[in-house]
């Protein structure tokens, strides 16, 4: 068989339009009647900052104020001149008051007697005196030379005796020769020994002269 190409193509049946307007409409109806359910998620509220309120600092307690001395001097009085007006003399009658009575005699002093005051006494003051037990250790050594000679003389020594009685200085005032004087010093200043001099009682230093013979045997 073939087809005639020039023949109209088949139409639309009217029965199937019909059916498939129904179709669409019954569907359309059963979405209008049929509530949907819609699933609803809680938001996020993420963080929420809020300001509190923070209490003011308490005022600062105003130190207490020094009492400031009062440097200021006292302010001087004001000086104030005033003048006193010289009043001229009056003239009058002026009458001197009667003269005092003499005053009577003083009786006499009764009689006493007169208190002697004794000037202070003078300190008593001891010589130094040669110790006994070393009078013997006086006479000093004959030097040689002066033996060999057959020289004899006399020396005049001053020395100066201490508080312990010992000679603390001795000079030749006087000598017959060098060696006299060399031999009769020497001997005072290692053997003499004295008794202190005092004064009041209390060893003090003395000087005293002491004169040496030497002579031949």
């Amino acid at each position: 068989m073939y087809a005639d190409r020039h023949a109209p193509p088949e139409g639309i049946k009217p029965g199937s339009l019909i059916v498939a307007i129904g179709i669409n409409a019954g569907l359309i109806g059963a979405l209008l009647f049929v509530t949907p359910v819609f699933e609803v998620k809680e938001r996020d509220r993420g963080l929420t900052i809020e300001n509190v309120p923070i209490d003011p600092p308490p005022e600062p307690i105003p130190p207490e104020a020094k009492p400031v001395a009062n440097t200021r001097s006292a302010a001087l009085p004001e000086r104030v001149d005033v003048t006193i007006p010289i009043l001229p003399p009056t003239h009058g009658d002026f009458v001197l008051p009667p003269p005092l009575p003499p005053l009577p005699p003083l009786p006499p002093l009764p009689p006493g007697e007169a208190v002697r005051i004794d000037p202070p006494a003078a300190p008593v003051t001891v010589g130094a005196q040669l110790d006994p037990p070393y009078a013997r250790d006086l006479q000093p050594a004959y030097p040689p030379g002066e033996r060999r000679a057959e020289h004899e003389g006399r020396v005049t020594v001053r020395v100066t005796i201490g508080v312990d009685g010992r000679v603390t200085a001795a000079a030749c005032s006087s000598a017959a020769s060098d060696a006299f004087c060399r031999a009769t010093r020497a001997q005072a200043l290692a053997k003499w020994r004295f008794q202190p001099a005092t004064r009041d009682g209390v060893a003090v230093e003395a000087t005293k002269e002491m004169t040496v013979r030497f002579e031949l045997q």
